[in-house]
């Protein structure tokens, strides 16, 4: 059986910052705590969660029919004005580069891995993208979700600081797995992009449009 994403999540987050769950910090560590916590409404809605049960089987399953079926007639995968839906869907993962530079079965996987947002019936994954706050620019900042992430002084390099729950700027693009973010007081780390979110980043959306729960949007970027 699949864990649940939430815990799934926090998991994820221990393992990848080298400490495990519930376990003491590095010693020594300046630490730096938000309030930022991950939210999962959807883990209450007993369709969304059977649908995202069931996604994750197809994504751990590597299933193109089964994901295909889940994409609504109409659902949009792009920023341009051409058509949706599955075929959509199909051409722009399936045929030629991954427009993320990863397979879909990575890039959504992560996305249903990281919580959910439910606003009058529509379901958006990860939580980071709908509940960004209006004050601060999208683009420019990444949510460090895990607790006690290890921040490091270079890629791979030196741990500086420990990072919870907290929304950070970033001074950079991504590079190599990494973002270089800044820190309270003016210091500047890395952290690995599988450990912090970006709210531009690809996010799904799902509603009921008649035929049940389904892939309604799938974007990345503005």
């Amino acid at each position: 059986m699949l864990a649940h994403p939430a815990l799934a999540l926090a998991v994820l987050f221990a393992a990848a910052s080298g400490c495990e769950p519930g376990g003491a910090a590095p010693p020594d560590l300046p630490v730096y705590r938000g309030d930022f916590a991950p939210v999962d409404d959807g883990a209450d809605a007993p369709a969304f969660a059977a649908l995202r049960e069931h996604l994750l089987d197809v994504v751990a399953r590597r299933d193109t029919a089964d994901l295909l079926a889940l994409v609504a007639p109409g659902a949009r995968v792009a920023f341009d004005d051409g058509p949706g839906g599955a075929d959509a869907f199909r051409r722009l993962w399936f045929s030629g580069d991954s427009p993320a530079g990863a397979p879909v079965w990575s890039v959504l996987g992560a996305a249903l891995g990281a919580g959910s947002v439910e606003e009058d019936g529509a379901f958006t994954v990860p939580f980071v993208a709908g509940l960004w706050p209006h004050d601060l620019d999208p683009f420019a900042h990444v949510a460090v979700v895990g607790q006690d992430v290890l921040v490091l002084d270079a890629p791979g390099g030196a741990p500086i600081a420990l990072a919870s729950e907290i929304v950070l700027p970033v001074l950079a693009p991504p590079l190599d797995g990494w973002w270089q973010v800044g820190l309270p007081g003016g210091a500047a780390g890395f952290v690995p992009t599988g450990e912090a979110i970006s709210p531009v980043g690809y996010r799904a959306t799902f509603w009921d449009d008649g035929d049940g729960l389904r892939l309604q949007s799938f974007l990345g970027g503005d």
